[in-house]
């Protein structure tokens, strides 16, 4: 069963698929809310040490003893430009008298802290401050590892037993532990980061499958859309986190509210269908028929009962089609102008893959390998992956540490980072056919890094009254690097050959999960570090990284317009024509690439040389 040749009769994204579309986007939503939930559940407030000989001490002064008691056994903060008025991890040793002599400053265990933006979160409930301040961050590692192990172990069970199963058993366990998070500080801290693990995993694996699903249920001509357009539900997810942190102040209640929308999405098991790709990759034509039919009775639209004489080419009789369900390249021609090139937007990593990939020196494994032995793809590689490991750092990093800019509250401040994430998707579906992968990729992250580092400048030096321009460069900073997140993803997947792609894919996800990593941890040394220069430390890191990952971009070859790499050996030589018959006139040429059952149209533009070639 060729699906992208019915589908292209039966509406590529018509009503049908939009509403699914737009049903598959809550959990994309939910999704958003939880991986960047660590923004209100980690948020750090002010504190100082608890008074010894006040047991119903508090942040707020109570009174004029208490205050006399806080100013006889807290030392004053002296750094310039914590927000913070006492010393947040010191107490004075006074012999146990409130009029005893001060003799010196030492640690505490017990604080109180300030309810003036949160009333509880979960740095309260587990103390994790001061000494135990990197508590906070390895919680968060804990959800980042849940993440990248989700994606594999969903992923496997995808493929095995089906889209729909595996976001409904993923959105079944994230409901569970998502509301049983609330609950773990009755339990203990290791109990508390097991559960943010089970968390991310599960979300992860469930976006994953909505993604695949979301692709898997349109045409070739829409998928670049519906690939990109997913970011906006991330970003609404942050945009909803936004307005339930700042109406609910409480952190287990915002857990709680958060998960909510995953509840809602399991009622619509009865609306969802399961892949017609993947139900007929297994053999179970009659189901995959009976969803086509669906999409074609919903869409208005009359279904072909001829469809089992469509082949693997998108047309009727072709003699293209791989038995074994390989990879097949078949050039789509006529007379007239040829339609858009579409392509997968990184979710799955495909693109142009041929038959003779079948044939190279080895198997993926030993492949992906041999991407580390030519000095030309070992650059490549790693140019690659210092590039997700900056994008994904900028990315989670600028969103985490809102509340650490010099002027705006935390919920301006977030709401302001997740919302460009729409331009930014915006100007990447504008831009990434006109000015090519490698340079609209090197200028989002040149931009976001420079933009950071601007923001380190007028931090220190800027007086108060001008501290709003911290935050505009820094969200300029974050345009940058959620563009850059988008685009890598696209990016990459065109750069890695066919016998490794996925593996390539896979190692990419591994450094953007450090990366994010390494944000937390940043985060907490910065709040550590405190005054103007803790303030700058995020920038300053973020910005660093972005802008040396950017300009080395320009290392890399350009694949817009290019016949992508299938071996090894077609890396070696990608980006090295140094003939490529520039001055003549280019012939615009639509190419279907079929992976296993997914077939994409893909536009290249050939020299007339070259296209009389196919033509002969």
């Amino acid at each position: 069963m060729n699906v992208d040749a019915i589908l292209r009769q039966i509406g590529e994204f018509g009503p049908y698929q939009k509403v699914i579309y737009v049903i598959l986007n809550l959990l994309g939503v939910t999704h958003g809310i939880r991986m960047l939930m660590a923004v209100f559940l980690l948020y750090t407030p002010r504190h100082r040490c608890a008074i010894p000989t006040y047991p119903n001490d508090t942040y707020e002064v109570q009174s004029d003893y208490h205050g006399h008691l806080i100013q006889h056994y807290i030392p004053n903060n002296t750094k310039d430009g914590e927000d913070s008025p006492y010393d947040q991890c010191r107490i004075f040793n006074t012999n146990g008298s409130d009029d005893g002599m001060v003799l010196a400053k030492t640690g505490c265990q017990n604080f109180v802290y300030d309810t003036s933006v949160f009333e509880n979160t979960a740095v309260v409930e587990f103390d994790m401050v001061c000494d135990d301040a990197l508590l906070g961050s390895h919680s968060q590692t804990s959800q980042m590892a849940g993440y990248f192990l989700g994606v594999l172990f969903f992923g496997a069970i995808g493929d095995k037993w089906g889209r729909k199963v595996t976001i409904y058993l993923a959105v079944v366990i994230y409901v569970a532990a998502g509301l049983g998070l609330s609950w773990t500080p009755q339990a203990s801290y290791v109990v508390f980061i097991v559960v943010r693990f089970v968390n991310g995993a599960c979300s992860a694996g469930a976006f994953t499958a909505v993604a695949v699903l979301s692709v898997e249920m349109v045409g070739p001509s829409k998928r670049l859309w519906v690939g990109t357009l997913i970011h906006w539900a991330f970003a609404i997810g942050g945009v909803v986190l936004d307005l339930i942190g700042y109406f609910i102040r409480d952190w287990a209640l915002i857990n709680i509210v958060g998960t909510a929308p995953a509840i809602l999405a399991l009622s619509f098991w009865w609306i969802i269908p399961e892949s017609p790709r993947w139900l007929a990759k297994h053999g179970r034509m009659d189901e995959a028929e009976k969803v086509l039919r669906k999409i074609a009775k919903y869409n208005g639209k009359t279904f072909p009962e001829n469809w089992r004489e469509f082949h693997d080419t998108g047309s009727k009789d072709s003699s293209n089609s791989n038995s074994n369900g390989g990879v097949v390249k078949s050039t789509n021609q006529s007379d007239a102008d040829r339609s858009s090139k579409i392509e997968e937007s990184g979710i799955g990593g495909v693109s142009k893959p041929a038959n003779e990939a079948q044939n190279s020196s080895g198997g993926p494994l030993r492949d992906f390998f041999r991407m580390f032995t030519y000095r030309v793809l070992l650059i490549r590689n790693l140019l690659l992956f210092l590039n997700w490991f900056a994008v994904s750092m900028a990315y989670f990093g600028l969103s985490f540490t809102a509340d650490q800019l010099s002027a705006g509250g935390l919920f301006t401040n977030f709401l302001l980072s997740m919302s460009m994430d729409f331009p930014a998707t915006g100007l990447c579906l504008i831009l990434l056919d006109r000015w090519g992968r490698r340079r609209l990729h090197t200028v989002a992250m040149v931009m976001g890094g420079t933009s950071s580092l601007l923001g380190v400048l007028t931090t220190m030096v800027a007086p108060d009254d001008l501290q709003w321009i911290t935050v505009v460069v820094a969200m300029v900073g974050k345009l940058g690097s959620s563009m850059g997140f988008i685009l890598v993803y696209i990016y990459s997947s065109e750069l890695f050959p066919t016998t490794v792609r996925s593996a390539g894919m896979g190692a990419s996800s591994a450094f953007a999960r450090l990366g994010s990593i390494l944000a937390s941890y940043v985060q907490q040394w910065s709040l550590q570090m405190g005054g103007h220069l803790g303030k700058s430390l995020p920038l300053l890191v973020f910005g660093a990284f972005s802008l040396v990952a950017g300009l080395l971009t320009f290392v890399l070859p350009e694949t817009l317009h290019k016949d992508l790499p299938d071996t090894v050996e077609d890396a070696l030589v990608f980006g090295k024509d140094p003939e490529k018959d520039e001055h003549q006139d280019p012939v615009k040429v639509v190419e279907v690439y079929t992976v296993g059952d997914v077939q994409i149209e893909m536009t290249k533009w050939e020299p007339v040389a070259v296209h009389s070639n196919h033509t002969s």
